[in-house]
């Protein structure tokens, strides 16, 4: 008897990243059990011992909580104790439950479903290489030791051969599945072979063991990829062979490229969950693109919360057609959750890329000026890590790029624009530098804010006062203001994007905008 309250499960393989089909899987699942009130298990399948590792089991679950998919029974976060981290259902990895594997698969022999094979690999292969080159219609298992007497198993055993356990799977009957997004679905088992449970030494095989462990855990739905579909068929049957009820398998479609195909990891903009938050993707727009590869949220918009998801989220409305994977979507979801973090949220989230960008101590000691760099950026930038990159300029006298040059070179005057501006500048009380421009940066020296706040007339503490003072000063030169902005702002910053103009010279500071421009107007 199926338990009553709904019971979910995510089960990775500790063999390598997290990557989107998998955290998919796992979301839809978290989803599902938090929609229904139910519980969400994160059950382990690690009997792949010769690529399992604890630094694969600790990348999927740092990935897990990255994404903020939380498990109420499963192991603990620290993946080095291989302790239980809650849940009265565990073990939860699948190499501590090697006895109740062994338990059930004694039972599936006596029982007649279940038999021992002695067949070697050679001969397996040589198998396969008879059935491909007579064109055959099925290939799989030929069935040799399907009715083997006590006196033949004797015999192989008396060779040193030792045996794997297969299920006999019943011969040419029609299994009917109801697939909670596929809807019902007939399958021939004269298509499937009879397939290996338990390989020579006890160590169980995918099928059989998530059987069991599905089973013991009492989970009542199973959300997978539809490559497991046909997996679904053998399972069902065992469930049946043990006298247990299957739990509703639900097969979401994969994810796709651009060109149609199935998403690889070589694919534009893929990328393992882990390598998504070390580039600085917010999580919760990885989140959130990521649940709409098959599912819909709403027709009128694509942005929500984990919470408006649990709340929306049926297993009915993820579609039966693959869903493409477009970076070019996901970047502007990411830019759609920075824009809505305060100033002060981004730069507590970007501080890391900063760190790495700015003169050693910048952070600390100049968190006004750093704030207004990240006022300015915050609309510019999809992902965190672009930050360093941004503020180069900021930060030594670049090079001034192709569009930067044909923006000087358009106004042939341009020179004694800069000329006169940085004599302009050089009267103006405002900050002599900016931190990254020198190592020795006084913290005594006054780094004002972007901020609107009320200022005397005389003030140039603020890039509206600079604008009044430098568009009466271009009035008075008899310059068209338009004119002039861009290739002052090229020769600051070396390239025709960026903050506005007077946020560039605020945030450079005196001594590097009159360097800067001296620099071009001899050039």
């Amino acid at each position: 008897m199926i338990h009553p309250t709904p019971r979910l499960r995510f089960a990775p393989s500790p063999t390598g990243p997290l990557h989107l089909g998998g955290a998919r899987t796992a979301m839809y699942n978290w989803a599902l059990a938090r929609a229904l009130g139910g519980t969400f298990v994160l059950r382990i399948e690690d009997t792949d011992r010769a690529r399992s590792t604890d630094e694969s089991l600790q990348v999927i679950l740092e990935g897990l909580s990255w994404l903020g998919i939380d498990w109420d029974e499963g192991p603990s976060f620290d993946a080095g104790d291989r302790s239980n981290g809650g849940g009265d259902f565990g073990p939860y990895f699948q190499m501590q439950r090697l006895d109740r594997y062994e338990q059930a698969a004694k039972k599936l022999l006596a029982a007649g479903h279940a038999y021992r094979c002695y067949c070697t690999p050679e001969r397996m292969e040589a198998v396969r290489a008879e059935q491909k080159a007579n064109k055959s219609s099925f290939l799989g298992y030929d069935g040799r030791c399907r009715d083997l007497t006590d006196v033949q198993r004797a015999e192989f055993e008396e060779q040193g051969l030792t045996s794997n356990v297969r299920f006999r799977m019943p011969e040419e009957r029609v299994i009917k599945v109801n697939d909670l997004i596929r809807g019902d679905v007939e399958v021939n088992t004269k298509q499937l072979d009879d397939w290996v449970m338990v390989r020579a030494g006890g160590v169980p095989l995918y099928n059989f063991a998530c059987v069991i462990d599905d089973v013991d855990m009492k989970i009542t739905h199973v959300v997978r990829g539809e490559e497991h579909f046909l997996n679904g068929i053998k399972q069902n049957l065992v469930f049946e062979a043990l006298g247990h009820e299957c739990p509703q398998y639900a097969h979401i479609p994969l994810i796709l490229n651009q060109k149609g195909g199935k998403l690889s990891k070589r694919d534009p903009g893929v990328k393992s969950t882990l390598e998504y938050r070390d580039l600085g993707y917010p999580p919760e727009a990885v989140f959130n693109y990521i649940s709409l590869l098959g599912w819909g949220f709403s027709a009128d918009r694509d942005v929500f919360t984990r919470d408006e998801m649990v709340a929306a989220f049926k297993i009915g409305g993820v579609g039966k057609s693959g869903a493409k994977f477009d970076v070019d979507k996901l970047h502007w979801m990411c830019g759609e959750y920075i824009r809505k973090w305060s100033t002060d949220d981004c730069l507590a989230r970007s501080q890391q890329w900063l760190e790495a960008a700015l003169p050693e101590g910048a952070l600390a000691g100049h968190q006004g000026w750093l704030r207004n760099v990240v006022a300015c950026y915050q609309e510019r930038v999809t992902v965190l890590s672009e930050f360093p990159d941004k503020v180069q300029w900021l930060l030594a006298d670049p090079e001034l790029d192709e569009p930067a040059l044909k923006a000087i070179k358009k106004r042939p005057d341009c020179k004694t624009w800069f000329a006169g501006f940085a004599d302009l500048l050089e009267t103006l009380p405002m900050a002599v530098s900016f931190p990254g421009d020198r190592g020795d940066a006084d913290d005594a020296v006054r780094l004002p804010t972007l901020e609107d706040a009320p200022e005397p007339e005389s003030s140039f503490a603020t890039p509206a006062a600079l604008e009044r003072a430098a568009r009466a000063w271009a009035e008075q030169q008899e310059i068209k203001f338009g004119h002039f902005v861009g290739p002052v702002r090229a020769a600051l910053t070396g390239t025709n994007k960026g903050p506005g103009f007077f946020d560039v010279v605020f945030l450079l500071g005196k001594e590097a905008c009159v360097r800067r421009l001296r620099k071009h107007a001899v050039q």
